[in-house]
């Protein structure tokens, strides 16, 4: 045992200076972390924008850069508006020559319909009777006449 007394005791003593380095490290790191946060937060000029900066850090813009901001809004706004009258417009017009096709081509169909019914009609003495072609005219004249009646009541607007 007195052999293993004297090797105990360099281990600890060699394991007693790697700790106490170990724990001088620590110390050390944990000394320096709180000094490099706090010089990292501090700005120069005590906080003040330097020459030629503003509050945010930023180039300083020349004094009639905008000087009315509102009035640049209003222009945009002015702007976007014309814009949007011209789509309006030109929506409204193409509605419009669309509603007049649609009309000369139910005009076409109404004419075509009283032409047939007259002529059938004369042909036989019951008029109460259609062919299939007159009832597929008819059809088609009440789908375009509710397009066209849609399509008047749907105007585009502001």
């Amino acid at each position: 045992m007195s052999l293993r007394d004297p090797l105990r005791d360099a281990f600890r003593k060699r394991s007693s200076g790697l700790k106490s380095l170990r724990t001088l490290l620590c110390l050390s790191v944990f000394g320096i972390l709180p000094l490099t946060v706090a010089l990292s937060q501090i700005q120069p000029n005590n906080g003040l924008p330097g020459p030629g900066r503003n509050a945010s850090g930023f180039p300083a813009l020349p004094e009639n850069a905008n000087p009315h901001p509102d009035g640049v809004r209003k222009l945009q706004d002015s702007m976007q508006t014309s814009d949007n009258l011209k789509l309006i417009r030109a929506l409204n017009e193409q509605r419009q020559k669309e509603m007049t096709s649609d009309t000369a081509k139910l005009l076409i169909l109404v004419n075509q319909l009283k032409a047939e019914t007259d002529k059938a009609s004369q042909d036989t003495s019951c008029k109460a009777a259609l062919s299939m072609n007159e009832i597929r005219k008819a059809e088609l004249i009440e789908k375009l006449a509710k397009a066209v009646s849609e399509k008047m009541k749907a105007s585009v607007a502001n």
